[in-house]
């Protein structure tokens, strides 16, 4: 066999053993119930776990500083039990924030150790809502759309947690629930969610008053109860439900909110939605949701190497990309701007296809005759695994 070939096969190996974004399981059953539609959060060096959805709503409140084993703080904070509510953390408490307890609330509640929990307000500024988006920005907690009995695109601001005031009754971005929310680059934004029609529309803005689209169609598929965080600088977008009410396991991320590129299009932890995604220990985890039951476990990542780097919005350091992954018929190739030629092999280093890369750094590249099985993308020195479904 050629030397080349016995090389390749030995990246075959390393890539049949790898996937793109390595998770790994902290627990399948967390000592909290298996619970959707609830609130995490980063606080004092711990995990956080609060209410959310069982076969009743919950507000208990759970914490972990390894993610493995939980404790239970409080099984029944002074806060009704709820569901779709939102926790931030400030001033070093942790605060949730309305959601829906068998009415929506508008209610404010702090704690600065988790199980005594104080009434900031019982009746914010804005209407009660649930499903909205919270984040800390500009030493001030935010509030972002929600769903009120129809759906808005307000955005409420507070330095005290008591006192709010509104920052605009009408958002650029259409009136939503199910999103999420981020800081990153000193901005807020506000990514995908239902407004009716599920969306995979971006949005940005340095005061919460003006916003501007970085991209009304991103490439991961349109959807909601999906989860967002900040890591390694660049924002990351995981699972949640598509419109034809599929669950996704997809990972996804931006250096600039702009360019999407695919870091997974099914990691180990099973496709769902309406779980909670953290940054913690230099690590992303996802936590619970719904995958046709309800689920408590807890999944941890320390991302994917040599991530596209940017500067002034401009990638400067690309990465092969190829997705959808599976694929059927077609797939496509984002390559990096150098290379010319885009090369397809079957697992045992055969040549099955050779397509010149044109102007765009996307092609699509036909899978027409390929049969069901592993496949091998190269571009330049870049391999990435094709998996070929029926």
């Amino acid at each position: 066999m050629r030397v080349f070939q016995i090389i390749f096969l030995l990246i075959v190996i390393s890539y049949c053993l790898f996937a793109d974004m390595l998770w790994y399981q902290a627990t399948p059953q967390a000592q909290w119930s298996a619970r959707q539609k609830f609130a995490s959060a980063v606080f004092d060096n711990k995990l956080w776990v609060l209410g959310g959805q069982e076969a009743t709503r919950k507000n208990d409140v759970w914490y972990s500083l390894s993610g493995d084993s939980w404790i239970c703080a409080t099984p029944q904070a002074q806060w009704s039990a709820r569901r779709g509510h939102s926790v931030v953390v400030f001033l070093n408490k942790l605060w949730v924030i309305g959601g829906y307890d068998g009415a929506r609330k508008n209610d404010v509640w702090y704690s600065q150790d988790g199980v005594n929990w104080t009434l900031a307000t019982a009746s914010a500024n804005f209407s009660p809502r649930e499903y909205h988006a919270s984040v800390v920005f500009d030493n001030k907690i935010w509030v972002l759309g929600g769903y009120t009995g129809s759906f808005n695109n307000e955005v409420w601001y507070s330095s005290d947690g008591i006192n709010w005031t509104q920052a605009t009754a009408n958002a650029n971005w259409s009136a939503r629930y199910w999103h999420s929310a981020v800081v990153f680059d000193s901005m807020l934004w506000v990514i995908g969610g239902s407004d009716g029609v599920l969306k995979n529309d971006v949005w940005c803005s340095p005061s919460g008053v003006t916003w501007t689209a970085a991209t009304n169609n991103a490439l991961w598929q349109a959807r909601r109860s999906h989860s967002s965080v900040v890591f390694n600088n660049a924002i990351w977008v995981l699972g949640g439900i598509v419109a034809d009410g599929s669950r996704k396991h997809d990972v996804w991320y931006s250096t600039n909110g702009i360019n999407w590129f695919c870091a997974d299009s099914q990691v180990q932890w099973s496709a769902r939605y309406e779980h909670n995604s953290l940054v913690f220990d230099n690590k992303i985890w996802v936590l619970g949701g719904y995958d046709n039951a309800r689920l408590n476990d807890v999944w941890y990542s320390t991302g994917i190497d040599a991530i596209e780097e940017s500067e002034n919005g401009q990638v400067v350091k690309e990465k092969l990309r190829v997705y959808p992954n599976p694929a059927k018929n077609v797939v496509y190739v984002r390559s990096p701007s150098s290379v010319k030629i885009v090369k397809l092999y079957d697992i045992s280093g055969k040549i099955i296809k050779v397509q010149e890369v044109g102007t765009s750094k996307v092609q699509s590249l036909s899978l027409s005759g390929l049969q069901k099985g592993v496949y091998f993308i190269k571009a330049e020195s870049e391999i990435s695994k094709l998996i070929v479904s029926e």
